[in-house]
C-alpha cells in the first residue's frame, strides 16, 4: 500500500470536524491551522502593544491563550446549556469564557485538534480499488501482476 498523496482534507482542518465530550459537541479545526496561526500571531501582537515591557499578567496571557483557541480552534458547539438550562450560543466570546474556566475540556479538545486521522480526506470504495500507478501515471509492476 502506497502513501497516499494529499491525503488530509484542507476544509476539514480549517473548519474543523465534530467531536463528542461530556454531553456536548464540539466542532474542533486542526491545531496549527492558518485561522489559529493569525489569531496567534494577532493577539500576540495586542499583547506587546500593550505590555511593551513584556511583563504581561498571567490571567491576561492565559485569557489571550483561551481566546487564540476560540477564534482558531473550537470553531462551533452544539448541546450547551447554561446552568439554568437556557441554550447558550456559540461565538468567539462564549468559546474563550469557556476554554479560560474549563480547563478539562480546553485540554480535550488541544488533544484531539492535534490528531491528524481526524482531518484525513474521506475516500470512496471505489477510489481505494483502483490499480497502483507511478507517478509517470502508468500502472506499477505490482499492478500489472
Amino acid at each position: 500500500m502506497a502513501y497516499k498523496f494529499n491525503r488530509f482534507d484542507q476544509q476539514k482542518i480549517v473548519e474543523g470536524e465534530w467531536i463528542e465530550f461530556d454531553g456536548g459537541r464540539f466542532k474542533v479545526a486542526k491545531s496549527g491551522n492558518t485561522a489559529h496561526l493569525e489569531a496567534s500571531e494577532r493577539i500576540s501582537k495586542e499583547m506587546q502593544k500593550k505590555y511593551p515591557d513584556g511583563d504581561v499578567p498571567i490571567m491576561e496571557r492565559l485569557r489571550g491563550t483561551a481566546r487564540e483557541w476560540a477564534e482558531g480552534v473550537l470553531r462551533d458547539w452544539e448541546d450547551m446549556a447554561a446552568e439554568d438550562g437556557s441554550s447558550v450560543p456559540y461565538s468567539i466570546e462564549n468559546a474563550t469564557t469557556l476554554l479560560l474556566n474549563d480547563e478539562t475540556l480546553f485540554n480535550e479538545i488541544r488533544r484531539k485538534s492535534r490528531q491528524m486521522a481526524r482531518f484525513e480526506q474521506e475516500y470512496v470504495e471505489k477510489e481505494a480499488k483502483k490499480p497502483a500507478t507511478s507517478s509517470s501515471g502508468k500502472r506499477s509492476s505490482s499492478a500489472q501482476e
